[in-house]
């Protein structure tokens, strides 16, 4: 049995991600905060000079630099400026210019402040290079591949961001709908409207519920508080005062998984179609068993992904941590941020383990249930053809 795709299903999925992003990014729109931050502005630096400190006595080991701008853009675009920049021996966020850098400023009684630099080209061109291979190595795939990325990016963006400020108590649905929709899109326009989609979609959407309800177990039985990074409590106290930070924990976990999860779950589907075309007699059974086989030669790799991917983004405080002998195992591995990642890790690669068989069952079912157009016994015994 040739697995077809079917163009006009596809066409129609395309029109209506489209519309629904456009819907997305017309309904809703993030808020800016409270209060209205001054704009920014790209300058380049023309030259640095460095003064003497008179803070040192206040600061020690910060600088002073007399720095001459010239403004790229704004209502004071392509004028110079001669402003004064400090430092307080803080490299988190101390900029020390050079000339010929490209920065950001802002206005600052009358004169302009130095806010960071402009690490927006360096990004774009790194963006580029990626687009670039993945077309390169990927062809119309690849294409494809970049084309669903940049629609779950504006999902997240202008969807599930947004649906969480428009209405902060509903995150759980919001979460299910925007990783469905992401993995309806992936699916459908990667790999075409065919029956390895269909499996691929079932068993991702089955892992990541898994995932979902064990993320939710878990939160509650750790006494996780989802606002251990600095950047959350920020949220909570200023903006997010009405957010369950909790859920947003439950979103993050959901959504980190279901990469993995769609990968595992396309690579097993596809090793079951392409059997089931090479061999069409193959039975139920013996394509429940290929599927897997697949997924056990998968699922190590991919759950080493998911943790060594959270070990990676923590490792700076991992570092912090186990750097001061004091500290007992038992204090570091009850430590909020710690069962943070802990759990992160976990749910997902469990979430993975269950996409296997939701997939393998799933693909194998849809792909050896007869057709709706298979001749079927007709009155006396004869085959007669539906039409």
């Amino acid at each position: 049995m040739k697995i077809q795709p079917q163009p006009r299903r596809l066409g129609a999925f395309l029109a209506l991600c489209f519309f629904l992003a456009l819907a997305l990014y017309g309904l809703f729109h993030l808020p800016g905060g409270e209060g209205d931050d001054p704009p920014t502005y790209k300058a380049s630096i023309l030259a640095v000079e460095e003064g003497a400190n008179d803070m040192e006595k206040f600061a020690p080991g910060s600088e002073k630099y007399y720095v001459t701008l010239r403004l790229d853009s704004g209502p004071d675009e392509g004028e110079e400026a001669r402003i004064v920049h400090r430092t307080l021996n803080n490299p988190a966020f101390d900029i020390h210019p050079k000339e010929g850098e490209s920065i950001l400023v802002r206005e600052e009684h009358g004169s302009y402040a130095i806010v960071d630099y402009d690490r927006l080209p360096g990004v774009l061109w790194l963006l580029l290079g990626f687009a670039l291979a993945l077309i390169l190595f990927g062809g119309w795939t690849g294409l494809k591949s970049l084309f669903v990325l940049l629609f779950a990016v504006l999902l997240i963006a202008k969807g599930l961001i947004s649906l969480i400020l428009f209405s902060p108590t509903h995150i759980l649905l919001w979460t299910f709908l925007i990783g469905s929709l992401i993995t309806l899109s992936t699916q459908l326009v990667v790999n075409g409207c065919n029956m390895k989609s269909a499996g691929a979609i079932v068993g991702t959407i089955g892992g990541i519920f898994v995932a979902g309800l064990l993320a939710l177990l878990a939160i509650h039985a750790t006494y996780l508080t989802g606002i251990a990074e600095e950047h959350a409590g920020m949220l909570k106290v200023l903006y997010l005062k009405d957010v369950d930070f909790r859920e947003l924990l439950f979103a993050g976990i959901v959504l980190g998984a279901l990469g993995a999860v769609m990968d595992v779950a396309v690579s097993i589907a596809s090793a079951q179609c392409e059997m089931k075309n090479l061999a069409p007699k193959t039975s139920f059974r013996t394509l429940v068993a290929s599927g897997l086989a697949v997924g056990r030669d998968v699922m190590g790799t991919m759950a080493n992904t998911l943790v060594l991917a959270y070990i990676g983004g923590a490792l700076p405080l991992m570092l912090l941590l186990f750097s001061q002998p004091n500290l007992s195992f038992t204090h570091v591995a009850n430590l909020d941020m710690i069962a943070t990642e802990i759990v992160r890790s976990l749910i997902g690669s469990i979430g993975l383990l269950f996409a296997i068989p939701i997939t393998a069952y799933a693909t194998a079912f849809l792909v050896t249930r007869p057709a709706p157009n298979a001749r079927r016994p007709g009155r006396g015994g004869q085959e007669t053809t539906e039409r």
